[in-house]
């Protein structure tokens, strides 16, 4: 049976380069663009997962290099993202944000706002990690009017709401389709600017598993199904976020 592309769907967050040290990924692709999954937005954060989509770029892949709050193996520093932003590699600045586990919220600041002075430079949006912090991840934002993909976000209603006065959009990940979130998932779906995500690494992996880029139509199925809402509804809007996320972006 052949594919209708009309459906296919985007992985809006993943770290394909990480999972590269783990599987090959080539035949990974391949069975999930057979699947339906077509497009990824991957994320780096190490030189050397920079280095990997420089020296294997794919026009079915974009990918965003940050310096994430609270990742021991993040070895990027702001002159590595400066120059993939002048180079035009990158769609994207991220995942960057604040984490209630990471370093003292000063030191997390600081860098944060440092990345969110570069995405601005150069009109790109920014993918973030918000865990906890919501309030203050706010205040902040709202004086960087950019584009903003909220990456796997599962906390309360009320940080939604507030993230969501921004210019921003949201990944779905398995996080919130536990039966305590069923409201956020409303919410998210009903304002309509989404994508789902797998979130995948090589840490990530279970066992034997022979291919975890399928776990994303599986995400979106269950969402689906819990929101009754079409697979067409759903890719529309899938399409309609990445569409807007994306433009005048450099990349």
């Amino acid at each position: 049976m052949s594919l209708d592309l009309s459906l296919a769907l985007i992985d809006g967050h993943c770290h394909l380069a990480n999972l590269s040290l783990l599987l090959h990924l080539e035949p990974l692709l391949e069975e999930a663009a057979q699947r339906g999954v077509t497009r990824w937005l991957s994320s780096a954060l190490t030189r050397e997962e920079v280095r990997f989509y420089l020296n294997h770029p794919r026009p079915e892949i974009r990918f965003s290099a940050g310096i994430h709050p609270n990742y021991d193996d993040c070895d990027l520093a702001l002159a590595d993202i400066a120059a993939l932003c002048e180079d035009k590699k990158i769609w994207a600045v991220g995942e960057v944000g604040l984490d209630r586990n990471g370093p003292p919220l000063p030191q997390q600041e600081r860098i944060f706002i440092q990345q969110l002075e570069l995405a601005s430079e150069y009109n790109l949006p920014v993918v973030l990690h918000i865990v906890g912090h919501q309030q203050r991840a706010y205040e902040i934002l709202k004086d960087h009017p950019l584009r903003y993909l909220v990456h796997g976000y599962a906390g309360s209603i009320e940080g939604y709401r507030l993230l969501a006065r921004l210019n921003s959009w949201f990944t779905l990940s398995e996080r919130i389709l536990r039966p305590d979130k069923r409201a956020l998932l409303g919410e998210m779906l009903a304002g309509g600017r989404y994508l789902a995500e797998t979130d995948i690494t090589r840490h990530y992996v279970e066992g034997n598993e022979p291919n975890p880029l399928l776990r994303l139509p599986g995400v979106v199925k269950r969402a689906c199904n819990l929101a009754g809402l079409s697979r067409e509804d759903f890719v529309r809007a899938q399409n309609a976020s990445l569409a807007a996320l994306l433009e005048r972006s450099h990349g």
